[in-house]
C-alpha cells in the first residue's frame, strides 16, 4: 500500500531542449513540470502537474499523428520526437546491479506533500525488509548496500510501486589497483621530523600503518574508522604509501635514505580494509567533515572510488556531486585520483595501439573524479628514475598506460552544426580532467613495474618498500604541493581555490609528444605541476594573486603597469613577456542537467587600456558602438586576445577552471601607454548566470556573490638566452608592491615574494 501516485513520463526532443524558455511553457500549457535532464537536454522527465492540461497536451499528440494537415494548438508538439510513461525498465536503466545502489527521488514544488507521504512509505518499507540503506535528505536520494540474494528483485518492487523514484543508479566500490607484480625492497632506512604549525593531510583510504616511519607525524586519533580495524592497521597495503608520498612528497626518491623534514601531518580516515570494500558515500562525507571541525583539514586525498566507469556523457554521479557541495561548503581541497584501467592491460596477447586505447568508453575515469570543485589527478609515467625508455609508454609527457581520461566525447551529434563538424561554440575545450598529472610509475613492455614502477612504502611486515604503479600514488604528490604552499602562505587557506589556482597555473607539458596533440587536454590536463614555480617568483618571474567576489551580472576591471624598460631590450620582434592567468572558483552544483551542473559563468580578459564603459550612441540615445571593454569587438582591441571563457551560445556546459596563456611583443606595449607615459593594461572580470537556468534557479543564486582566485604569472622572456634580471623589481616599484593592482573598485591584489 502506497499513500499516492505521482505519474512521470520521459520525453525526447528533436534537438537540445531550451530549459530557460520552454519549461515554463510547458507547465503552463501541458501541465508538466520537470524533474531532471539527461543526454545534454536532449530527454526529460517530467511529472504530471495538472492532469486536465496533460489531457490537452494527449489530444494534442493525436492531432498532430493522426491528422494530415497537423492543426494543433501548441506548436511546442512538434518539437518532440517521441515520449512514453516512465516505465520501470527506463528507470532501471542498467545491465546489473552493483554493491552501491541509488534511488533518485523527486523534488519539484507541486507534490511535496504527497512526495513526503511516499517517502515515509519508501523508508518504513526498506526497514520492514531488512535492508542496509541511508537516506540523503540534501542529495534527495537514497543509498541501498547490496546484500539480499533477491535484492534486483525488490528493487524492481521499488520502483514498480514508489513513484518518487526516477532513476537508479549503481556502482561497485572498492580498492582499484593496476599492478601486476609485487616486487618488495628491503629497509626502511629514514626517519621523519616535523615542525609546528604544519597543515594537516586527511588520507582517506585503507588506513595507515604505525609500525612505518610514519608514526611520527600520524594524529593519534582512531575514530575515523569504518571498518572493524584501527584505522593504524593497513592491511590492504594501500593507504601508508599514499600518505608517505602526501607527507614527504619526492623526498624519498631517488634515494629514501636519512633524516626527512615532513611537509604535512597525517589523519587517517579509514573507510576500507581487507574484510570490507563496500561502503556508504555518506559515512565518508561525514568524515570528511567532521575532519574539517575537529582539527581543520582542508586538504585530502581520496584514492578509493567506484570501479565501474563512467559511459560517455553519462551524469555526475551522486559522490562527485556530494563532494562539489562539501568542497564550496567547507572551503576544502579533495585531491582524487582518475581511477586505473587494468582491463585494458592484457595478460595475454598484443597491447592495444597505444594511445589510441584512450578513444575506448571502457578508459573513461572513474567516479567521483568528474568532481568539478576538487582537483583530478591522473599519472604520468615516469618515477623519478630516469629510466623512461624502459617504459611501456612513449617517450615525452605521456600518461601512464593505465591511468584514465575524461568521459564527455564531443563528437556527438548534438555537438556538430549541419555540415557534421563540431560546433566550436557549443562545447567547451576548457572543460577536462584530469586537471594535472603527477608522477604514478609505469610498466615495461613486459607489463612488469619491477624497474619502472614507483618506489611505495609498504604495510607489509619485512617487506619496506614496493614498486608499484597507480593514479593512486599521483594524487598525493599534488595534496603535498598543496601542504608546501599553505606552509609558505598560510593566509591561502582562507581560499582553498587559490591553492588550486597556483598547482594549475605552475603546470606545463614540459615535453610535448605529437601522438597525443589531439587528446591531451582529456588525458594529461593542464600537464605536471612546477613546485618552484607554484611556491616562487624571482627576478624574471612574477606571480600575483587576485582573491575577490563578483555578484553574477556584473563586470569589474582592475590596472596593471608594466615597467618601462621593457621597450628597450632587444627583443625587436620577437615576444617579450609572457602571461600566465589562471581562474578558479567553486560552485553550488545544479543537478537537474549536465549543461547547468556549473551554473555560474565566470570569465576574465587581460586587454587594452580601455575604460570600462565607453559607448557611442545615435541621436535617439541608443548605442552604435563600443570603445571600451564591455561590449566591444576583439577585432577593435589591440591585444588580440578573447574572453577566457566564451558566454554567447546557451546550450554549453561551464568550465570553473580557465588557463590563459598570452605573449606581448614590443608592439603591444607600445599601442598601451597611457598620457602619463605609462604602460597600461587592464584586466576585467565577468560573472554571469547559465542561459538554460529557469528563473526560479537564477533566483536562488543571483544574490549571492562568487568567490573567486586569479593567479597571473608575468614572465620577462629570454633573448639570445639572457634575460635582464629586472622584472620583480621594477614591476614591483611602479605597482606599489603591497597593492600590486589597483581595481576601479578599490579591490587589490597581492603579490606574492
Amino acid at each position: 500500500e502506497v499513500p499516492n501516485e505521482i505519474e512521470l513520463i520521459w520525453i525526447k526532443f528533436h534537438n537540445i531542449f531550451d530549459s530557460s524558455k520552454f519549461e515554463s511553457e510547458y507547465y503552463r500549457d501541458f501541465g508538466l513540470e520537470i524533474v531532471t535532464y539527461s543526454n545534454w537536454n536532449t530527454e526529460a522527465i517530467f511529472a504530471i502537474a495538472n492532469l486536465d492540461l496533460f489531457n490537452d497536451f494527449i489530444s494534442d499528440i493525436d492531432s498532430f499523428v493522426n491528422e494530415e494537415n497537423q492543426d494543433i494548438s501548441n506548436v511546442n508538439i512538434r518539437f518532440i520526437k517521441e515520449f512514453d510513461f516512465l516505465a520501470t525498465k527506463r528507470r532501471i536503466d542498467l545491465d546489473h546491479l552493483n554493491e552501491n545502489i541509488f534511488l533518485n527521488l523527486i523534488d519539484i514544488s507541486n507534490f511535496l506533500k504527497e512526495s513526503d507521504n511516499i517517502l515515509q512509505s519508501l523508508l518504513s518499507y526498506l526497514y520492514k525488509n531488512n535492508l542496509v540503506y541511508s537516506y540523503f535528505e540534501e542529495g534527495n536520494y537514497i543509498e541501498i548496500i547490496k546484500e539480499e540474494q533477491n535484492i534486483d528483485e525488490i528493487i524492481e518492487k521499488i520502483v514498480d510501486n514508489f513513484d518518487i523514484v526516477h532513476t537508479v543508479n549503481s556502482y561497485s566500490s572498492g580498492v582499484v589497483a593496476p599492478n601486476l607484480y609485487n616486487q618488495p625492497q628491503k629497509g626502511f632506512g629514514f626517519d621523519i621530523t616535523s615542525g609546528e604549525e604544519l597543515p594537516i593531510i586527511g588520507i582517506i583510504d585503507t588506513g595507515i600503518d604505525s609500525t612505518t616511519p610514519l608514526d611520527s607525524i600520524l594524529i593519534k586519533d582512531d575514530t575515523f574508522n569504518l571498518t572493524d580495524t584501527t584505522p593504524f592497521i593497513d592491511e590492504n597495503d594501500h593507504g601508508t604509501g599514499v600518505a608517505a608520498i602526501a607527507a614527504l612528497g619526492n623526498k624519498l626518491y631517488p634515494n629514501h635514505l636519512g633524516t626527512h623534514i615532513a611537509d604535512a601531518l597525517l589523519l587517517s580516515i579509514k573507510i576500507m580494509s581487507e574484510n570490507q570494500d563496500v561502503l556508504f558515500k555518506d559515512d565518508v562525507i561525514g568524515l570528511i567533515r567532521r575532519a574539517n571541525k575537529e582539527y581543520g583539514v582542508q586538504i585530502f586525498t581520496l584514492t578509493l572510488g567506484y570501479k565501474n566507469y563512467k559511459k560517455h556523457h553519462e551524469k555526475a554521479s551522486e559522490y562527485s556531486i556530494a563532494l562539489d557541495k562539501l568542497s564550496h561548503e567547507l572551503n576544502i581541497l579533495i585531491f582524487i585520483s582518475i581511477g586505473n584501467n587494468r582491463d585494458l592491460l592484457p595478460i595475454a596477447g598484443p597491447i592495444i595501439n597505444f594511445p589510441e586505447l584512450y578513444h575506448l568508453e571502457s578508459s573513461n575515469l572513474c567516479s567521483p573524479a568528474e568532481s568539478m570543485n576538487n582537483i583530478t589527478v591522473g599519472a604520468y609515467s615516469d618515477n623519478f628514475e630516469n629510466n623512461s625508455i624502459n617504459r611501456i609508454s612513449h617517450v615525452g609527457t605521456t600518461p601512464a598506460i593505465y591511468s584514465r581520461t575524461f568521459h564527455y566525447n564531443w563528437n556527438l551529434d548534438i555537438f556538430k552544426d549541419k555540415n557534421g563538424n563540431a560546433n566550436r561554440f557549443r562545447i567547451n575545450r576548457l572543460l577536462f580532467k584530469p586537471d594535472i598529472i603527477c608522477h604514478g610509475g609505469d610498466f615495461d613492455t613486459r607489463l612488469d613495474p619491477t624497474n619502472t614502477g614507483l618506489k611505495i612504502l609498504s604495510a607489509q611486515t619485512g617487506i619496506f618498500f614496493n614498486k608499484e604503479v597507480g593514479t593512486s600514488y599521483s594524487a598525493p604528490f599534488a595534496a603535498n604541493l598543496a601542504a608546501k604552499i599553505i606552509n609558505k602562505y598560510p593566509a591561502f587557506k582562507n581560499n582553498m581555490q587559490t591553492v588550486k589556482s597556483l598547482i594549475i597555473n605552475s603546470s606545463s607539458i614540459s615535453e610535448p609528444n605529437e601522438i597525443f596533440d589531439k587528446i591531451s587536454n582529456h588525458t594529461i590536463g593542464n600537464g605536471i605541476p612546477n613546485e618552484i614555480i607554484a611556491l616562487n617568483s624571482d627576478d624574471d618571474y612574477l606571480t600575483l594573486i587576485l582573491e575577490d567576489e563578483i555578484y553574477p551580472e556584473n563586470l569589474k576591471c582592475f590596472s596593471l603597469k608594466l615597467p618601462e624598460y621593457l621597450l628597450d631590450l632587444d627583443h625587436k620582434r620577437q615576444s617579450i613577456i609572457n602571461i600566465s592567468s589562471t581562474l578558479c572558483f567553486s560552485f553550488e552544483p545544479n543537478i537537474k542537467s549536465e549543461f547547468t551542473y556549473c551554473p555560474i559563468h565566470l570569465s576574465f580578459l587581460l586587454t587594452d587600456n580601455l575604460e570600462l564603459e565607453n559607448y557611442n550612441y545615435d541621436r535617439y540615445g541608443k548605442i552604435i558602438l563600443s570603445k571600451g571593454i564591455n561590449y566591444n569587438k576583439v577585432s577593435n582591441i589591440k591585444l588580440k586576445n578573447s574572453w577566457s571563457q566564451d558566454y554567447y551560445f546557451k546550450s554549453k556546459p561551464l568550465s570553473n577552471v580557465q588557463k590563459v596563456n598570452q605573449k606581448l611583443t614590443k608592439e603591444d606595449l607600445r599601442k598601451n601607454i597611457d598620457n602619463d607615459g605609462n604602460i597600461l593594461i587592464k584586466l576585467a572580470i565577468n560573472c554571469k548566470l547559465h542561459k538554460l537556468l529557469n528563473d526560479i534557479d537564477k533566483t536562488k543564486i543571483e544574490n549571492i556573490p562568487v568567490k573567486y582566485s586569479l593567479v597571473i604569472s608575468i614572465e620577462e622572456l629570454p633573448y639570445k638566452d639572457k634575460t635582464s634580471g629586472r622584472l620583480y623589481d621594477e614591476l614591483s616599484a611602479i605597482n606599489n608592491f603591497e597593492n600590486i593592482i589597483i581595481s576601479e573598485s578599490d579591490t587589490e591584489l597581492e603579490a606574492e615574494n
